[in-house]
């Protein structure tokens, strides 16, 4: 039985945990710097070490660790694990900023552990048909869309709409539908961006300065030009992402509803509506490719491992950037 350990005890660290449990892995040891957010769901996995200290989390036997702190808490559990070569998993987005990112991998590339990035759309069977649909079509543009309710619901953790901590909300939200673009275009590198954005929504809650409104445009090392919205104020939510070419346009209908998700649109002149399977290819969600590639050391179950995360974490930084400078911004080429 697999070993793990959860580094944030908050709403995906849970998660995380049902997930290795469905596995038929084992939780061992559950740290948060709240400790009874830590204790709580240490008492659920049947943790034997549940603690504030970090030092003391690292005396548990793990085979892998799930990092779910914010952004700006990853490096010392990083050198922490990959001091004992432990096995990593990683939420979004892999660091703050690049500085700090690739602090972090090269902690990741002398341990050779075997890590991810939390990008869970990679492993969504509608995202994999649509790579293979574009395997071989010229695609020129790419338009993605990312709603989440937080300035009307407020129900999620209040870092989320503090912008210093969680990056703002292309770090925060927009970067899985991004990473995603990149994706099913062949892990393509970004190579410029800019974005504008505006917090014209809950006005009197001025402990949250994230914008609940940002443009965003930039640009494919594959001639690409992609655009995205991005809204945190707006009832129900979801991602959409749609590539138009010259013989193709096609959307992924990630809804599901009664007819399941779907790709639609235009293929070589001919309509197109396909429905696609609930589960991908491997049958694994990105939680239990993860433990999967642990258990047999095939590395080819990541989607994502943390060096071409830093490729999507580079386009974020970059139109964060252009927000202050109001031009495009060249996206670090060299981000890992």
């Amino acid at each position: 039985m697999l070993k793990i350990g959860i580094v944030g005890a908050g709403v995906m660290g849970n998660r995380h945990e049902g997930r290795v449990a469905d596995y038929g892995a084992q939780v061992v040891a559950v740290h948060d710097i709240h400790l009874p957010a830590a204790q709580e769901l240490g008492t659920r996995a049947g943790a034997k070490i549940v603690t504030d200290d970090l030092e003391r989390f690292f005396d548990a036997e793990m085979d892998g660790l799930i990092i779910t702190t914010p952004p700006p808490v990853r490096l010392e559990p990083i050198r922490y694990a990959c001091e004992r070569g432990i096995h990593l998993m990683i939420e979004k987005p892999p660091a703050l900023n690049i500085a700090d990112g690739r602090a972090c991998l090269a902690h990741i590339e002398d341990a050779g552990v075997i890590n991810a990035v939390s990008f869970q759309l990679r492993y969504g069977s509608i995202y994999e048909r649509l790579k293979e649909l574009l395997a071989d079509e010229t695609v020129h543009l790419v338009h993605t869309v990312c709603t989440v309710e937080y300035y009307l619901s407020f129900r999620m953790s209040p870092w989320f709409l503090q912008r210093q901590i969680s990056g703002g909300p292309l770090a925060e939200q927009a970067i899985h539908i991004l990473d995603c673009a990149r994706f099913v275009m062949g892990n393509v590198k970004p190579v410029r961006a800019h974005a504008i954005g505006a917090k014209n929504m809950a006005l009197d809650r001025t402990e949250f300065d994230a914008e609940n409104a940002i443009q965003m445009m930039y640009e494919l090392e594959n001639g690409v030009f992609g655009t995205h919205m991005n809204h945190c104020g707006t009832k129900g939510g979801g991602f959409e992402l749609e590539v138009i070419g010259p013989h193709l346009r096609l959307r992924a209908d990630a809804r599901g509803g009664r007819n399941g998700d779907r790709i639609v649109g235009h293929l070589h002149g001919n309509d197109f509506n396909e429905p696609v399977p609930a589960e991908n290819s491997i049958g694994l969600d990105k939680i239990h490719a993860w433990l999967r590639a642990i258990e047999t050391g095939d590395r080819s179950l990541i989607r994502s491992d943390f060096g071409d995360a830093m490729h999507t974490l580079a386009l974020i930084e970059a139109a964060i950037k252009s927000q202050d400078t109001g031009g495009f911004v060249k996206v670090d080429s060299n981000a890992n």
